[in-house]
């Protein structure tokens, strides 16, 4: 084992242990860049002992030494009759780098844990499918670990074409020299490494490569345990958004990466912006083995270009928190704190987020609604509807979804189904199909049914909408409801709104239960809230 000297004038006091392990042209590759970036003396262990690589190695040597005297590359050996070979093997060292020019993910999993295990630094580059991966690097103390990483890259990202793209000696010395570099400017102190917290994917067939940041996966450092809220109505109306405008904005860009973000995408895309405004995303899924697989893509509407980018945002946070409270609630909660038992395996749990608490509530609501209604219209239940006579409609939004899909597809038919739980729902009838919604009030049911009607109408492929339900067909009463008045839906903030829902549900004999879903950090910090919502009977438990 040797010990390491720096060339940089940032030479710690302490000498550096280093092992590199690999085999073939990689291999030598990194051992050309360890030299190069001034840590000159190392170990070396290969994977392959062909005696044509060892006779390599000496020549890479030979060559060091004649810049650097003092290079040595000292060849080492798997322990013999070793319980666990590679602890044993790293267990020397203060940092392990692992290249390997196939994907052998089995052996670097391995790898990683032992180095874990031991607690030392673990920097791989490997390939996988058409793109070479460098890094995470990870420290004993680091949240992100390759692990992570792997479950957080998207398996899209690796696989890019049909076609067969081989691994260059090219492609190796670049690899080799991004970890080799980074491993030097994190034990020098010289600058911060590239890949704490980031991994360097490299197109093996362009040999273009970009850092990805990405965050620490919740299956590998442990789900936030589920709390009910207790203190629902001291909560309502004292929140305030934390980010405000293009805050939040900034907040979903930062989330959405075609690489490895929790978004892979959050944009318009080629959706038409008339007569809705329009917007894409489409969230991993976060139980993903590993790489990241993608959830549907979700197309959201709005009055405003900002208004669908929010909804989106909002949409694509909450599908990916449902995935996760899919595990949390059907597996047996390790963390006895956890609140998940108060949750029937039976029960669906609306999931609402927002940039305070009263909003998240109430999407969580909304969402638990429509479900509620899909559920009835999937067993086969035909709505009976109620004609409705518009009166004067004071929500500037419904008069103009109305106005558009007139223009589109004719007059529509708009009804009054029955209520659930105390909340209005109500049928827009509109080229032969019928929409429906359940509102926290009557302005929210038909903003939300006419512009489901409107996005079918713009739509014209079929693409996955995250709101109401639709139906072939009602059973339409043949008596009128009185006039319908549809009040601005601006002039009542939602904690307003939050509180007449719970008061509706009172009425009914209902009450909400609500759980925190926050179950990773980075939920927290982005948002005023992320909440799960579900109604019982009152005196259910």
């Amino acid at each position: 084992m040797q010990e390491n000297t720096f060339l940089s004038p940032f030479q710690p006091a302490r000498q550096a242990k280093i092992l590199a392990v690999g085999s073939g042209s990689f291999l030598l590759s990194l051992v050309t860049a360890l030299f190069e970036s001034g840590l000159s003396k190392f170990d070396v262990l290969l994977t392959d002992s062909a005696a044509a690589h060892w006779q390599r190695l000496a020549e890479c040597v030979e060559q060091a030494r004649a810049a650097h005297p003092e290079a040595s590359a000292k060849e080492i050996n798997f322990p013999k009759n070793a319980k666990s070979p590679w602890r044993e093997a790293v267990r020397p060292y203060d940092a392990v780098l692992f290249v390997s020019h196939k994907s052998r993910i089995e052996e670097l999993q391995v790898l990683h844990a032992a180095c874990r295990e031991e607690k030392k630094a673990f920097l791989p580059a490997i390939r996988a499918g058409q793109v070479g991966l460098a890094g995470p690097l990870v420290h004993p103390d680091s949240k992100g670990c390759w692990e992570s990483s792997w479950r957080r890259i998207h398996q899209c990202a690796l696989i890019k074409d049909a076609h067969s793209h081989i691994f260059s000696s090219e492609a190796g010395a670049l690899l080799a020299n991004v970890i080799a570099f980074d491993l030097a400017k994190s034990v020098t102190g010289a600058a911060k490494p590239e890949l704490k917290d980031q991994i360097f994917c490299l197109d093996l067939r362009t040999l273009e490569g970009s850092y990805y940041s990405f965050i620490p996966h919740p299956l590998i450092t442990g789900l936030r345990p589920i709390k009910q809220i207790q203190d629902l109505h001291e909560q309502i109306g004292r929140s305030t958004g934390r980010n405000v405008s293009n805050g939040l904005f900034s907040f979903f860009n930062g989330l959405t990466s075609a690489v490895s973000g929790i978004f892979h995408t959050w944009e318009e895309g080629e959706l038409g912006q008339l007569p809705l405004f329009q917007c894409l995303v489409q969230p991993v899924d976060p139980l993903s083995d590993g790489p990241a697989d993608l959830l549907p893509e979700m197309t959201c509407a709005g009055f405003t270009h900002g208004e669908a980018r929010r909804e989106a945002g909002l949409s694509g946070i909450e599908a990916y928190v449902s995935r996760l409270a899919s595990r949390a609630l059907t597996t047996p909660a390790s963390n006895q704190s956890s609140d998940y038992h108060k949750i029937g395996s039976q029960e669906h749990v609306g999931i609402g987020a927002g940039e305070t608490i009263d909003e998240a509530v109430c999407r969580g609501l909304q969402q638990w609604l429509e479900e509620d209604l899909t559920r009835q219209v999937s067993a086969g239940w035909k709505p009976s509807v109620i004609p409705a006579k518009l009166g004067e409609m004071e929500d500037e939004r419904c008069r103009y979804y109305l106005q558009a899909l007139t223009e589109m597809q004719g007059t529509p038919v708009i009804g009054l189904g029955e209520e659930r739980f105390g909340f209005p729902v109500i049928w827009v009838g509109a080229n032969g199909c019928w929409y429906g919604c359940a509102g926290l009030n009557t302005t929210w049911a038909l903003r939300l049914s006419l512009q489901w009607a409107l996005l079918r109408a713009q739509n014209e492929s079929t693409c996955l909408i995250t709101q109401g339900v639709e139906a072939p067909s009602v059973h339409l009463e043949e008596k009128a409801s009185s006039s319908l008045v549809i009040p601005s839906g601006e002039r009542s903030a939602q904690a307003e709104i939050l509180q007449l829902s719970l008061q509706a549900l009172k009425r009914n004999r209902k009450r909400l239960l609500t759980f925190d879903m926050a179950m990773e950090p980075f939920l927290r910090e982005g948002l005023g809230g992320v909440v799960g919502v579900l109604v019982r009977e009152e005196d259910a438990l």
